[in-house]
């Protein structure tokens, strides 16, 4: 399609702002659709991108002349075993800090008041200002938590039953998508598939990359449940900037129950080595120009996604928004907002 870029309007013109007020109130509007269906919007999209990492393994196993069927199978076998792993590390951790924190609620409690009145005393504060950590909340707050166990098994399992369709009917509704869409939306697709897959394919390296060196890490140091710890740091390195500081604190907090303090500081010193090692220095050479979002976007858009949808908005966050940004890219009116989320992608607009 041509390009056809509007005449820009003068700044000076109210009617400049109309377009950037109307992004902003769709944005709104939509925000409050995803609020409302929230659950569904999560399944749904859950589903729908790994079944766009999936087929790609799955073409790959075709073109090495892997049957269809196989490699289909393959292809949801291999997903549900990384499912099933993560999903079993993540619950038998809540677990463990709950058997555990409950044990030591007096002990931690105690631990907390003295750290809070020590640092109040350092910074010059009145006795008292700073409030300790009430660790009986954290265990009712875990509690409740698992509780949420029985309807996250029944959303992977739909997510699931639509990854197993859209990978099953995938050349059929290539096919019919193909007779209604433009060219151009399937290039779009086709280029939002590819930033996907290398974001996740980039994650996942440097993600087992990191939980070797942070299980190393934890097995020297005597950490309990070190195989365990190291399998959480996994799944929160789909998170980036805040998912390192989530799985950061049961190791520390182990170690302070094993009764070395010390060992709770190299907890946190080598975590942080080896995230900053992993986010500066391996991600960039890694990881294509094109796909960058800024900072300030990542962590927005954690943030935002959290709200709309809930916790698993912070795993879906880098998808999402490289979908919300491919998706914006070609309108002129929204351009702004793509800009704010990182470098325009280099390609048509069309009028809008």
């Amino acid at each position: 399609m041509a390009d056809v870029t509007p005449t820009p309007r003068d700044p000076g013109d109210p009617r400049a702002l109309l377009t950037p007020v109307a992004v902003l109130a769709g944005l709104v509007v939509l925000g409050a659709g995803l609020m409302a269906i929230q659950g569904l919007f999560v399944t749904v999209a859950f589903g729908a991108l790994s079944a766009m990492v999936c087929r790609r393994g799955q073409l790959a196993m075709e073109r090495r002349g892997v049957r269809a069927p196989v490699a289909l199978g393959i292809a949801v076998a291999g997903f549900l075993a990384v499912i099933a792993a993560l999903a079993v590390a993540l619950i038998a951790s809540i677990v463990a800090v709950a058997t555990t924190l409950a044990d030591h609620v007096e002990d931690l409690t105690h631990l907390a008041e003295d750290l809070a009145a020590q640092f109040g005393l350092a910074a010059g504060l009145p006795s008292g200002s700073l409030p300790a950590i009430d660790f009986s909340t954290v265990v009712s707050a875990l509690r409740s938590t698992l509780s949420m166990v029985t309807p996250g098994l029944t959303a992977i399992a739909m997510a699931t039953l639509i990854l197993i369709y859209l990978l099953s009917d995938a050349p059929a509704l290539g096919r019919r998508m193909g007779e209604v869409l433009p060219a151009h939306v399937h290039a779009r697709y086709d280029a939002v598939a590819a930033e996907i897959t290398g974001y996740i394919r980039v994650r996942t390296v440097l993600g087992i990359g990191t939980t070797i060196a942070n299980t190393i890490l934890l097995l020297v140091l005597g950490v309990p449940y070190a195989v365990l710890w190291g399998l959480v740091s996994f799944l929160f390195s789909f998170v980036p900037n805040f998912g390192f500081l989530l799985s950061l604190v049961p190791p520390a907090v182990f170690a302070i129950i094993a009764g070395s303090p010390l060992s709770a500081v190299l907890v946190v010193a080598g975590y942080t080595g080896i995230n900053l090692a992993s986010d500066y220095l391996f991600q960039p050479r890694m990881m294509s120009d094109e796909l960058d979002l800024s900072p300030v976007a990542v962590i927005v858009g954690i943030l935002g996604w959290t709200f709309l949808v809930g916790p698993a908005g912070a795993l879906l966050a880098v998808p999402l928004t490289l979908i919300l940004r491919t998706v914006l890219a070609p309108f002129p009116g929204a351009r702004w907002f793509v800009a704010l989320l990182g470098p325009l992608p280099d390609e048509p607009t069309i009028e809008g």
